[in-house]
Formats: structure tokens, sequence, C-alpha cells
């Protein structure tokens, strides 16, 4: 299963908010996660906000549901 990964809402050990989007399906969950580890050099930002654009979510799911030649000829400055 393949999966974007966005993290929203997380500061000082709190739990998040993950949504989880299987780009074969499209299928989109929200879950809640603990917060990634902190790492040496690493910085962790407090989010005030988030937004997540319908459009760009809804091209990633027409995308995924095409073929591989569909994808190219979706996309073929990619290709």
């Amino acid at each position: 299963m393949i999966l974007l990964v966005i993290f929203t809402g997380s500061y000082l050990g709190k739990n998040m908010q993950q949504i989880l989007q299987n780009i074969k399906s499209g299928e989109t969950r929200l879950e809640t996660v603990p917060p990634p580890a902190d790492w040496a050099g690493g910085v962790r930002v407090r989010t005030a906000a988030s937004l997540i654009s319908a459009g760009t979510e809804k091209m990633l799911i027409d995308l995924a549901q095409k073929s591989l030649v569909g994808k190219a000829q979706a996309r073929p400055d990619l290709v």
C-alpha cells in the first residue's frame, strides 16, 4: 500500500491527526497517531492552522486510478 502522508496539529509530544491516502485506490482516511520522533539537528514547529486543497487531492485521486499508460498521457512532461 502506497500512502500520501500529511501531518497536522502536533506539538509538545501530543498525538496528532494524520491523513493517509492510498495512491492506488484513492481511499483517504484520518487517523490519530503519535508525533514523529525528534532527531539530532531537527526542529519541531508548532502548526497553528493547516489547509488541504480539494483540487490537489482530487487530482491525486484521479491520477492514482489511471493505468500506467494513462498516467503517462496525463503527465507527458514527466515522461
